[in-house]
């Protein structure tokens, strides 16, 4: 039984700074260290789907990485828009932690259950997303070089959101991944970040959920073309939780002091008699 974490858009800036004077991203990376540590089982692997840092450098991704050492499970990583692949190379070089390499910067983790490539969306000067034929031409050899059960994981979403500032590059940039899922059915889902909201859809017939931002959120007009409102709040880790032959996917929030509030403790009733109850068995 695999478990897998994913958070998304941490946004680290530099020490002892807010985002946009507003958002502590160090503290809501830290917190969020803090529920994955805590959760039980204990995951086995911890993705962050893209822009780890604000800016990229050496005193933000050295920032974004003490942050996250405390972390007591592998950690991989990929590039998004505010991420530069080529500074991320170099600075987790030393790390099993982005083992991706020049020129597309993408990679697969082998995993028991099943295998998660790793895709970069990343366009230079750019928040749009990017997924030429050298990064199509990596994923269609993945792809075809083994039919376990796979996970794609991507910054940018590759769907419809009906969101205009998402969808204003229009859908050909992610025809291409569409066309190759289409031909492989071990692919299970796509999950991916960029939004900084949480949103489910497809491409084709292979479900896309994007998880919302541990450092802040944007309240998006879905369907109205308007300006996204900001919200100064993390949302909680995804849980994607390897089940009879499947993924199944949510935030997954640890608190501190969760077993204080477990409903057994609260009600001083044995777990499986409460069980019991529920399925209706005793009168």
């Amino acid at each position: 039984m695999t478990l897998l974490v994913q958070i998304s858009d941490t946004h680290v800036v530099e020490r002892g700074t807010l985002l946009y004077g507003m958002a502590d991203t160090a503290r809501h990376l830290a917190e969020a260290v803090s529920q994955i540590n805590s959760m039980r089982p204990r995951p086995d692997l911890v993705l962050i789907t893209g822009d780890l840092v604000e800016h990229p450098g050496a005193r933000t991704y050295s920032h974004f990485r003490d942050l996250i050492a405390p972390l007591a499970m592998p950690v991989y990583l990929m590039p998004g828009n505010h991420d530069n692949p080529y500074y991320m190379a170099e600075f987790f070089g030393d790390t099993e932690m982005f083992p991706g390499e020049a020129p597309h910067y993408q990679y697969a983790i082998e995993g028991p259950d099943f295998r998660t490539l790793m895709l970069n969306s990343h366009l230079d000067g750019s928040e749009l997303p990017c997924f030429g034929e050298r990064r199509l031409q990596w994923l269609r050899y993945e792809l075809e070089s083994s039919d376990q059960p796979t996970l794609v994981a991507i910054h940018h979403p590759p769907m419809t959101t009906g969101v205009g500032f998402i969808d204003m590059v229009g859908p050909d940039w992610y025809q291409g991944i569409g066309e190759l899922l289409a031909e492989h059915p071990q692919v299970l889902k796509v999950i991916c970040g960029h939004g900084h909201f949480d949103l489910s859809g497809m491409i084709g017939d292979v479900p896309v959920q994007m998880a919302g931002a541990i450092a802040h959120q944007l309240i998006a007009g879905r369907v109205i073309d308007i300006a996204p409102s900001f919200d100064p709040m993390p949302v909680p880790p995804t849980l994607h939780h390897w089940t009879d032959g499947g993924l199944v996917s949510g935030y997954y929030p640890w608190p501190d002091g969760v077993d204080a509030e477990r409903i057994d403790k609260s009600s001083n009733m044995d777990w499986e008699v409460l069980k019991d109850r529920m399925r209706g068995s005793l009168k």
